[in-house]
C-alpha cells in the first residue's frame, strides 16, 4: 500500500483558477452573451478594489451559475480554444511552496492526487504537467457541436473523492497529506495525518486552528508557517525563503 498526497489545485498549486481563465479567455473571444460579461465586470471589479468581504465569492459565484446557465450555446469547440490558450500561456504559474512539496512527496515515493473543481480537460493535462498520478475534475456533458448543460461537480465532497481514489489506487492513510486553500477543502484535509492548509480563506482559517493543522502562507519570495500557542494566540512559526 503507497502513501498519498492529495493537493487541490485552484488557488493552492496554480496561482489562479484555471475555470477563471478559461472564462476570461471566452471573454476575450467574444463567445459569451453581452449581459453576463457586463455583470461579470462589475463583479471583477468590485472584488479586485476589494469592496467588501465577500466580493471575490460573489464574482465566482456569478461567473459559475452564468457560465453554466449559457453551457448549451457554447461551442465545444470554443471551449477547446481557451483551454488550449490557459494551459500554453498560464501552467508555469504556480506556488513555490506547493510545488517544491508536491515534487518532495513524489521524490519520496508518494501516489499523489489532483483534486479540482475547474473541468477535467483542464485539469488532466495540467496534472501531466506536474507528475500526478490521479486527478479528478468537472465534468461537462458533450453534445454534438454544445455542451448539453448537464454538469458533474467536484469543488465539494473531496473526501468522498479521496475515500474513493484510496480504494482504488490500493492506498494507504498513513503519513497521508492533503494541501487545499478553502472550505470545500477541509473534508479531505480532515482525513490525513498531515493537513496543510495554504493561503487559507478565513472559513478554513478558523478551522485549521481550532484543529491544529499546519498553516502556511506564500507571500512574494517567502512562505509563513503559522502556529497557535497554548495561551491561543497564533504566531509566526516559521519563514522559509524561496
Amino acid at each position: 500500500m503507497k502513501k498519498f498526497a492529495a493537493f487541490d489545485i485552484d488557488g493552492t498549486l496554480f496561482r489562479s483558477g484555471l475555470y477563471r481563465e478559461v472564462f476570461y479567455e471566452l471573454y476575450k473571444m467574444g463567445v459569451l452573451p453581452n449581459d453576463l460579461t457586463e455583470q461579470t465586470t462589475e463583479k471583477h471589479r468590485e472584488w479586485r478594489h476589494r469592496i467588501h468581504g465577500n466580493a471575490f465569492e460573489e464574482f465566482e459565484q456569478l461567473m459559475v451559475v452564468g457560465l453554466d446557465s449559457h453551457l448549451s450555446k457554447l461551442r465545444i469547440t470554443d471551449y477547446e480554444a481557451a483551454v488550449t490558450r490557459v494551459l500554453n500561456k498560464k501552467a508555469e504559474n504556480v506556488y513555490v511552496y506547493t510545488r517544491d512539496l508536491l515534487k518532495k512527496l513524489q521524490d519520496e515515493g508518494y501516489f499523489t492526487i489532483a483534486i479540482s473543481g475547474s473541468q477535467h480537460e483542464l485539469v488532466e493535462p495540467f496534472a501531466k504537467r506536474y507528475g500526478f498520478h490521479a486527478w479528478v475534475g468537472a465534468e461537462w456533458e458533450r453534445g454534438e457541436e454544445f455542451f448539453t448543460g448537464n454538469v458533474t461537480r467536484t469543488h465539494t465532497g473531496k473526501d468522498a473523492i479521496v475515500q474513493r481514489l484510496v480504494t482504488e489506487h490500493n492506498l494507504t492513510f498513513d503519513n497521508s497529506y492533503a494541501v487545499g486553500d478553502s472550505n470545500g477543502d477541509s473534508g479531505m484535509l480532515e482525513l490525513v495525518e498531515h493537513p496543510i492548509a495554504f493561503n487559507p480563506t478565513h472559513e478554513l482559517l478558523e478551522k485549521a486552528l481550532i484543529n491544529g493543522w499546519r498553516i502556511v502562507i506564500e507571500r512574494k519570495n517567502t512562505s509563513y508557517e503559522l502556529e497557535k500557542r497554548e495561551d491561543g494566540n497564533t504566531i509566526l512559526a516559521q519563514a522559509n525563503r524561496h
